[in-house]
């Protein structure tokens, strides 16, 4: 086997400044770096309110590669198809003109169902029965796998159901059994009402959004608002509401790099982790964002904004604020959590001058 390709010390150092840059700049009040090189953890940084021992992050929508990885153990250990209809194990999801919709088609986003409609009370959001019936109640917004639309929660709630439909368990605990407990992880699928006060607080820095060029819907603050509040913190979104801390979702990643097995502990088999972190469907035009998209099963790949521009690279962002991601070539995993949800602009610097530092210190650190 060959060593683990260290990075130096000052590699190091100048991705931690990048880090660090970002907290005095006012971008956020708290955030976490992890990144793990060819298995070995080089970096764990911790800024700000998310230094505490204790404090665990909210992961938003970089979640949802958990989500894929529980998914796609069920295809492997109970051989449910990627294209068998999810109503085949959950009739009332075949409501309202979604019998047709496969689990391919909700891990590429093209299940039709999008968001809960207007009248969904987010309050209710961890009582598991109300939230899946209420994913099975939802009118498809167009027939399943004819078009593709990003769906920001209502993806974890098909996954989780059809998880506990044909494994028995739900959610946070199929998670915490299958994933997070053996795999070491510092996080889990929500919190229990005594852990909330762990759970950095999260900001709206900007309310300008994609859809929202002028802020004037105040979209993030209402973002914002339901992830700091009880209910949705304690619920169990498999798309959006996983918390711990970054070294935690760095270290997934790792797993997903070594073949979907780290340390004697197997998610999935190769063939099944090379499938599902490969572009499997890509779009002009995705409803919900009204942009162009390129999704494997259950993460982004493929991508035209950094770090998905580079080949191979594989992960998820999460709600203005998060990312994980792995770059194959570079034997990176890494994950950047921040608690100040901002605008376009100031979410891809995060993004994008983390990834630059990340290549530029492994190209140091090979340097003869």
């Amino acid at each position: 086997m060959a060593a683990a390709r260290a990075l130096t010390p000052s590699a190091r150092e100048s991705v931690e400044d990048v880090a660090r840059a970002h907290l005095e700049q006012g971008l956020h009040a708290a955030a976490q770096l992890a990144v793990y090189r060819d298995g070995e953890l080089q970096i764990d940084l911790r800024l700000g309110a998310a230094a505490r021992p204790a404090a665990r992050m909210v992961w938003f929508s970089a979640t949802k590669p958990l989500g894929a990885v529980a998914a796609l153990m069920m295809v492997e250990r109970l051989a449910f198809d990627l294209d068998q209809p999810i109503a085949a194990a959950w009739p009332q999801f075949g409501e309202g003109g979604k019998w047709a919709c496969t689990l391919r088609h909700v891990l590429t986003h093209r299940g039709g169902f999008p968001v809960f409609p207007p009248d969904f009370d987010w309050a209710r959001m961890d009582d598991w029965k109300a939230v899946s019936a209420a994913t099975a109640a939802i009118e498809a917004e167009w027939p399943p796998g004819t078009d593709t639309g990003y769906h920001p929660v209502t993806y974890g709630f098909a996954i989780g159901e059809l998880v506990r439909r044909l494994d028995g368990r739900e959610p946070r605990d199929f998670l915490a059994d299958e994933i997070i407990g053996p795999l070491g992880m510092d996080a889990s699928l929500g919190v229990p009402e005594e852990a909330l006060g762990d759970v950095v607080p999260l900001e709206a820095m900007s309310e300008v959004t994609l859809l929202d060029p002028e802020g004037s819907e105040r979209r993030t603050s209402d973002i914002v608002g339901r992830f700091n509040a009880a209910p949705l913190l304690r619920g169990q979104l498999l798309a959006a509401n996983g918390i711990g801390t970054a070294e935690a979702l760095a270290r997934f990643y790792d797993c997903l790099l070594q073949g979907g097995a780290r340390e004697g502990v197997r998610l999935l088999q190769p063939e099944t982790v090379a499938l599902a972190t490969s572009v499997q469907w890509t779009t002009d035009y995705d409803r919900t964002f009204t942009l162009p998209a390129s999704y494997g099963l259950g993460f982004i790949v493929g991508g035209v904004f950094e770090p998905f521009d580079e080949p191979g690279v594989y992960g998820h962002p999460g709600a203005q604020s998060t990312i994980g991601y792995a770059d194959p070539a570079r034997g990176l995993a890494v994950a950047y959590l921040t608690n100040g949800l901002h605008g376009p602009v100031e979410v891809q610097q995060r993004y994008r001058e983390v990834a630059q530092a990340l290549i530029a210190a492994c190209e140091a650190s090979d340097r003869p």
